[in-house]
């Protein structure tokens, strides 16, 4: 469908948002769903989704060691992070980040539909932290859910304004010039201008995108009456009448009644409680680094409270965050880490501790007989999974080379003697021509595969930074520990 062309109805719609608008948005939300939904999936998997992505990286790790989260416990690594967290928790701050990321990443809208989008945001945001808040005498992946339901309950709406172009301005004049106060009708105009309500388009997107059950039942059937999905109703209301000027006190109090009702706590805690989720709200938005939503919070159900911003992680250098990385490794042992968890920490540690921008952990596969690309982090990890398979048969390379010698390796150089004879047409191809590191992987007494780094772009820019001898000394160092953690892992099973 051409972007020219204003679609009409939900399933054009629908279609346009997820191929055109928010292609992104959509690919990722659907991996890291994917992810979620399959009980066998290991961090690997997480990892690929998300270290490629530095803003999403730093976006987890913040929220992941603000008070509302980890409290005195910071960590240093995704890999930490989701074992203390969980995956669900995990998914969630994914797709909250990339949301708002991507949905006030559009600086052209118009003053009048920005200020909507902003608000609408901020309202999606809060009702999200009240549906967790009134969830919280139930399971952590509970409360998620209900978070998430009640965070993309109107998503699209918000990806319609995200959108800008002539028909969300002419939208958003016809609503003003109404001055529509009532739900019916702005739902008229809406639907006579697209052929479709917010509602039905957020059910869309949500089915399309395989976003989660409590979502698409609230969507579907707002009237089942299951906890969960009252939760999430009542929150979304709440934040509808909280982010309107002039609310009516009386609507707010027959909804604060069904609340304490639903949750069996007395309504002036109850009233307590919707406070402070306020305050929860505004330094969790500046954690995201959404601090311009924090503005359309209302605080004054009780009293009017100002909190200072959110916490902020401190920008590490390069050799602190290794250390840090490394340290977090030398521990694991002692808490009956297993090989994929250890892996995928010192993946991530050369990752971003030593800024390379394809690490690939390749395990050795008997059935096949070849090394596969087991563990990525890379841009276009897809295409290295599917070509990057080393063969073991055959001529000696310079991945059987480091097999067998069990020794690191820097190729600086493709044409250098000593490498030339090692490196055929096929592996030349996938291999970065600028230099590459290798390093044995041992368990036991067997070398089960390798660690691989480089700074190759598939894009075909130029190498901003050549590799030095700090980085081949950092990325040896993290391998060795690797292998030291598997030694200690084997040593303490055997006791």
């Amino acid at each position: 469908m051409s972007a020219n062309i204003t679609p009409h109805g939900t399933r054009e719609w629908v279609e346009r948002i997820s191929e055109q608008e928010l292609p992104a948005l959509c690919s990722t939300i659907r991996e890291i769903e994917k992810i979620s939904k399959d009980d066998t999936s290991s961090l690997a998997r997480l990892g690929q989704a998300i270290l490629h992505d530095h803003a999403l990286t730093t976006a987890i790790l913040k929220v992941a060691n603000s008070a509302g989260y980890m409290g005195h416990n910071p960590v240093t690594t995704v890999s930490r992070a989701s074992v203390v967290l969980g995956l669900t928790r995990i998914k969630n701050i994914c797709i909250t980040a990339k949301m708002l990321n991507s949905l006030l990443k559009n600086r052209k809208l118009t003053p009048g539909v920005y200020e909507r989008l902003l608000k609408l945001m901020a309202q999606s945001f809060h009702a999200g932290m009240i549906a967790k808040m009134m969830m919280q005498d139930y399971e952590d992946d509970v409360q998620e859910e209900a978070f998430i339901a009640a965070l993309l309950n109107r998503f699209g709406e918000s990806a319609f304004w995200s959108m800008g172009g002539p028909v969300t301005v002419e939208l958003d004049k016809q609503l003003r010039q109404k001055q529509c106060v009532k739900h019916d009708d702005i739902a008229y105009i809406v639907r006579q201008k697209l052929g479709t309500s917010f509602e039905e388009m957020s059910l869309g997107l949500a089915s399309s995108w395989n976003m989660g059950s409590v979502l698409i039942s609230t969507l579907e059937e707002p009237e089942l009456r299951t906890p969960e999905l009252r939760c999430v109703s009542l929150a979304v209301k709440v934040s509808e009448i909280l982010a309107t000027p002039h609310y009516s006190r009386n609507e707010l109090d027959k909804l604060l009644t069904s609340m304490a009702d639903l949750t069996q706590w007395d309504k002036r805690d109850l009233m307590t409680r919707v406070e402070q989720c306020s305050d929860e709200t505004v330094e969790l938005l500046r954690t995201y680094g959404a601090g311009v939503l924090t503005r359309y919070i209302r605080h004054d159900l009780v009293s009017q409270v100002h909190r200072e911003a959110g916490p902020v992680v401190e920008e590490l250098s390069d050799e602190t965050l290794q250390l840090r990385i490394l340290r977090e490794l030398a521990f694991l042992p002692n808490e009956n880490a297993d090989f994929n968890l250890v892996v995928q920490t010192a993946l991530e540690g050369i990752h971003r501790g030593i800024r390379m921008r394809r690490t690939i952990v390749f395990l050795k596969s008997r059935e096949r007989g070849c090394l596969m690309p087991r563990f990525i982090s890379a841009v276009n990890f897809n295409q290295i999974k599917r070509e990057f398979v080393v063969s073991l048969g055959g001529s000696p390379n310079i991945f059987t080379h480091v097999l067998n010698s069990r020794q690191p390796v820097w190729v600086e150089n493709l044409n250098v003697p000593k490498w030339r004879a090692y490196l055929d047409s096929s592996l030349r191809q996938q291999v970065s021509s600028d230099g590459f590191f290798i390093a044995p992987i041992i368990w036991g007494r067997h070398c089960v595969g390798l660690f691989y780094a480089d700074r190759n772009d598939p894009s075909g820019s130029a190498v901003q930074r050549p590799l030095s001898e700090d980085d081949f000394m950092a990325f040896t160092l993290f391998a060795q520990q690797t292998n030291i953690c598997f030694s200690l892992i084997l040593k303490n099973a055997g006791n």
